[in-house]
């Protein structure tokens, strides 16, 4: 009864708070925005999800609300802890679902004051408060999206952020929190406030710092969230037959996690089949399974707020088994996966830009007994041009202030996810060619040892062929039977 988000005590909501105040030097004030509902088409929604750092500090999950921290010593607490919320409102809870309202802020989410979010009020008290104090962290977004305004000669070039891209202007990109202050005059007043490069500094850095260190709870949490991706995982590949589409296979995964609770998932999944999957970030999912494909998946869900990520390539033979040329090729990164995976511990003082050297230099040597001719930088400019991880947390991409060169610590989630993608090309063997695979695992680092919080997902070859074929076996045995088929299988 006393977490506050499923897994996570109050307690430790106020901890992470009091950490992230005691950092900063004196003078200093926090000013966090919440995320803001997002527009799909005219006043239809997508579903909400709320900023990471604002969850992170308060829990909180409703849109349109701002958190304000202001350190002072003479506080018992240390700092003191404002709320700006959406205030309850019959009609519109009738519509969209019962609000905290200001006394959930302050009985429920330890706010020392609350008020109803305005964003005149707001940006008022932000200017008689900000001036007072010699630090502000605030992360303001790169190119706010409201008011539309066309800033003469900004720079971003071609898909960059800059004020000058007409594109941005004329379709701006998605709704931030500033975008709450609507009014120009709020607008600009508030963006020019929070931009003083002289007394404003990064929030995000500071919070990275705290966040790249998983606490027990959050371990669990994430324990949780690779149990379900594993689990619908193994679904699928016992799912996936010739016939199937890319796009059946995402559903059955994103099925099951839901069916267990993830309330999303944690990125757009790759369900890329035969050379499909030479495409490493493969998102169209929309072919059709064909015979002897080995079909890549990288996927994970969401779930109370913590990310996994899970890669597996499997055979879509109704046998189950992989080819000769496939399970070769599939063993030598399961072979690197694993060597880097027991590298990934406290006091072998590994850091991730180093594990990432020694994954090639792994890959090198499984590659090269393959029969592999590698020229120079034919390894990382062609078959494996991706990083081998990145750290993992609340969001997919967690803290990416923390530089690689990082050592890794106790409490820390990496992915280990080497892959090797082989193109058409007779600079390889033939036999390997249009071939795409990448194994992944989320890892939890230890002192001396680790946990693999995917490890319930197969991955070794016997058992990934034997998941591939139980489903399959079983169905024959129903049909045979005169049984009904035990689950609903895409047709051949």
């Amino acid at each position: 009864m006393d977490e506050l988000t499923p897994g996570i005590p109050k307690s430790e909501y106020e901890q992470r708070r009091r950490k992230l105040m005691e950092r900063l030097p004196e003078s200093s004030v926090v000013v966090v925005l919440s995320g803001r509902m997002k527009s799909m088409s005219a006043n239809i929604f997508y579903k909400f999800r709320q900023d990471s750092n604002f969850f992170y500090l308060t829990g909180f999950l409703e849109p349109d609300s701002a958190l304000i921290l202001e350190k002072k010593g003479s506080d018992p607490r240390g700092y003191r802890m404002t709320m700006f919320v959406q205030p309850r409102d019959d009609h519109n809870e009738t519509w969209n679902g019962p609000r905290t309202g200001l006394d959930g802020c302050t009985d429920i989410f330890g706010s020392d004051l609350a008020f109803e979010m305005d964003p005149t009020v707001l940006a008022s008290h932000l200017k008689s408060l900000v001036p007072s104090y010699n630090h502000v962290y605030v992360d303001p977004p790169v190119q706010p999206s409201v008011p539309r305004r066309l800033v003469k000669n900004g720079g971003g070039g071609s898909g960059g952020s800059g004020g000058g891209n007409i594109l941005n202007y004329l379709s701006p990109p998605s709704t931030t929190g500033l975008d709450l202050f609507s009014r120009k005059t709020d607008f600009e007043v508030v963006v020019k406030m929070l931009g003083d490069t002289r007394k404003c500094h990064s929030l995000a850095k500071e919070l990275d710092k705290l966040r790249f260190k998983k606490s027990d709870n959050e371990l669990r949490v994430m324990k949780r969230a690779g149990e379900v991706s594993s689990l619908a995982m193994r679904e699928t590949m016992g799912f996936v037959r010739p016939g199937c589409n890319e796009s059946q296979l995402q559903s059955v995964f994103e099925y099951h996690c839901s069916m267990n609770g993830s309330q999303r998932p944690a990125y757009v999944p790759v369900v890329a089949s035969g050379s499909n999957a030479l495409t490493i970030h493969y998102i169209n999912n929309d072919r059709i399974v064909q015979p002897g494909d080995l079909v890549c998946i990288d996927a994970g869900c969401e779930l109370d707020g913590y990310a996994s990520d899970i890669t597996r390539a499997f055979p879509s033979d109704p046998s189950g088994r992989f080819s000769k040329p496939q399970a070769d090729l599939y063993q030598a990164v399961l072979n690197v996966l694993k060597g880097c995976t027991k590298l990934a511990t406290e006091s072998q003082g590994y850091s991730l830009s180093e594990l990432h050297r020694r994954s090639v230099e792994m890959l090198s040597v499984e590659l090269r007994q393959l029969g592999f001719q590698l020229g120079t930088s034919t390894l990382e400019r062609i078959l494996y041009p991706h990083y081998i991880g990145h750290w993992l947390g609340i969001d997919l991409h967690d803290t990416p202030t923390v530089d690689r060169s990082t050592k890794l610590e106790k409490g820390v989630v990496v992915t280990v996810e080497p892959g090797v993608y082989v193109p058409i090309d007779d600079a390889f063997p033939k036999h390997f060619q249009g071939i795409g695979i990448r194994i992944e695992d989320d890892v939890a680092v230890g002192l001396d040892d680790n946990l693999i919080l995917s490890s319930s997902s197969p991955r070794e070859i016997v058992d990934v062929e034997a998941t591939c074929s139980r489903f399959f076996d079983l169905r024959e045995q129903n049909l045979e039977s005169g049984q009904q088929p035990t689950r609903q299988r895409c047709s051949t």
